[in-house]
């Protein structure tokens, strides 16, 4: 009994550690961005874009060949990312979505796709996780063009806060020295983090025989989704909920190419499960779901309700494998 609550505190450490590792690496190259004047928009992909903990869980757990979490990860993040992270803020506010280019949409789909393929294919993962870091690449490069057309640095029309840092500062070796410093030691433990939170994983499997794929989908999925939840709600109370949706939607095609993408390489095959295409069913619904609402241009709280619904039945899915 012991062993169990043991493996599981290090899984909560684990976690505690990437949580809160992963805003000090934000923090450093955020204030790196603005020492070395980078282009703001480098500053908002970096701060709103990349995200750490569901990348490290993700390819730690690929590293550690345990695939159904690192897809599971991917996937079931962005389902819940989507339905609750989104039905927040729209049970408080009637959200504009017209900011929202079909660009996003034609980059997620294609991402979808091609991990959908992947479930079926010989070295499916390895073939996919080429194919969706190309279509970050041709997001990245389009993104900035259209940026450099427009000469705005708003993709999402979204106000990136930045730490302010005294020009007197800014010449200063030793402050810029201080903060790669900082941000290759919080990368380090953001790997430490993930090394534990995925053998915790693997230990807890074992002792008490839950599903892989409950894992990946459910438990790696919401805890990874903390920073996300926190993220909303403090947009909802600065009275600026469009930011956080726009860092959620650069999130979820960060997720869906890059953290899909390595982790694919690196996993290479992953064995056919149904639950597999049960999720990837529900996510391609909410995305089609999203779609509607932005020809609408609006989410209201009957589509928070309607996403609420949706998150029901993933979770009920996700947890008749363990009846």
């Amino acid at each position: 009994m012991l062993e169990p609550l043991l493996w599981i505190a290090f899984f909560i450490a684990g976690y505690l550690i990437i949580f809160f590792s992963a805003d000090v690496f934000i923090d450093n190259l955020r204030d790196l961005c603005v020492i070395y004047n980078v282009s703001p928009f480098v500053i908002g992909l970096i701060v709103l874009g990349i995200d750490p903990e569901e990348s490290t869980a993700s390819i730690v757990a690929a590293i550690n060949d345990l695939p159904y979490i690192a897809v599971g990860n991917v996937i079931g993040n962005s389902i819940i990312a989507l339905s609750l992270c989104f039905a927040i803020p729209a049970f408080f506010h009637e959200i504009n979505l017209k900011s929202i280019s079909r660009f996003y949409f034609l980059i997620i789909y294609a991402s979808l796709i091609a991990i959908f393929l992947s479930f079926f294919i010989p070295l499916g993962l390895f073939i996919a996780g080429f194919v969706v870091l190309i279509l970050f690449l041709i997001y990245f490069v389009k993104s900035i063009k259209n940026i450099s057309e427009k000469g705005s640095a708003e993709t999402f029309k979204i106000e990136v806060v930045v730490h302010k840092i005294e020009k007197k500062n800014q010449n200063k070796k030793g402050l810029k020295l201080k903060k790669i410093v900082f941000a290759c030691i919080s990368l380090l433990f953001i790997f430490l983090g993930g090394e534990l939170l995925i053998i915790s994983t693997e230990q807890i499997i074992n002792l008490t025989h839950i599903p892989e794929t409950f894992f990946g989908f459910i438990i790696i999925a919401f805890v990874t989704n903390v920073e996300e939840l926190t993220l909303i709600l403090k947009s909802i109370k600065k009275g600026s909920v469009e930011i956080g949706l726009g860092g959620m939607i650069g999130k979820l095609i960060w997720n869906l190419s890059v953290t899909y993408g390595i982790s694919g390489i690196i996993a290479m095959n992953i064995e056919f499960n149904w639950l597999l295409i049960f999720n990837w069913l529900i996510l391609l619904f909410i995305m089609i779901f999203y779609q509607q609402m932005v020809k609408m241009q609006i989410l209201t709280r009957k589509g928070a309700l309607f996403l609420t619904g949706i998150l029901i039945v993933f979770l009920i899915i996700n947890f008749l494998p363990l009846l």
